[in-house]
């Protein structure tokens, strides 16, 4: 599997998420906070903002193994980029929402 970052993950997947599982994620991965500050902020100890995390990134891989979503985004990415045909490599990127 090519190694994807949890934010490029979290950004394809996040509709499948729980609203928690987004609300902790999202103040990880977008607004970089750190676990304690998110406990503080969540009114949870350190612990618990640390296993929805762990627990998060599992199920954000789980899945990128089944579906490959980001892994197809990669590759036409890659062909877009390859592409001699303008209005074929803007079609591509188009519909990737590039």
């Amino acid at each position: 599997m090519v190694l994807f970052d949890y934010l490029e993950l979290f950004s394809t997947y996040k509709n499948l998420l729980t609203e928690k599982q987004v609300e902790v994620f999202s103040l990880y991965v977008e607004c970089d906070l750190s676990l304690g500050e998110i406990a503080e902020i969540k009114g949870v100890s350190r612990q618990s903002v640390s296993d929805a995390i762990n627990k998060t990134k599992d199920i954000l891989l789980g899945y990128e193994n089944k579906l490959s979503l980001c892994k197809i985004k990669s590759n036409l990415k890659e062909i877009a980029e390859s592409c001699d045909s303008e209005e074929l490599k803007s079609k591509i990127l188009n519909a990737l929402g590039e």
